[in-house]
């Protein structure tokens, strides 16, 4: 495995931080097994951030994660994925929104953080 996850707990939403260089499928992987853990939280709100993630991305990858996030995470009220500006493609984020989750993608973490603590 070549990349790391941490996850904390905050007092408004649960943060994952992602570093290293994921393959697609250790990514899709590891999204499911997000999902499968934030069953157990008590927050309904994560912020995602991808903003070490070394690898770049196909638009079908993206695709695809968006898929997966909607799949595994549709039970979270808000998902935030904070990823460098340069490349926010909205290509998850449309096709999470079209699965039913509730997905937005920021280049700020303030206004992540912002959107995240909205009622």
């Amino acid at each position: 495995m070549n990349f790391d996850v941490v996850i904390e707990r905050g007092p408004a939403y649960v943060r994952v931080t992602v570093s290293g260089e994921p393959e697609i499928g250790e990514l899709l992987a590891m999204i499911h097994l997000l999902g499968v853990e934030s069953e157990t939280w008590n927050d309904d709100r994560v912020l995602v951030d991808l903003r070490r993630v070394d690898t770049v991305f196909s638009r079908y990858e993206q695709f695809r994660i968006g898929e997966e996030a909607a799949a595994s995470l549709s039970h979270m009220e808000k998902i935030a994925s904070l990823v460098p500006p340069e490349r926010i493609t909205r290509v998850s984020q449309k096709t999470a929104r079209r699965m039913g989750a509730n997905v937005s993608v920021f280049g700020d973490e303030e206004a992540a953080v912002a959107w995240l603590r909205e009622a």
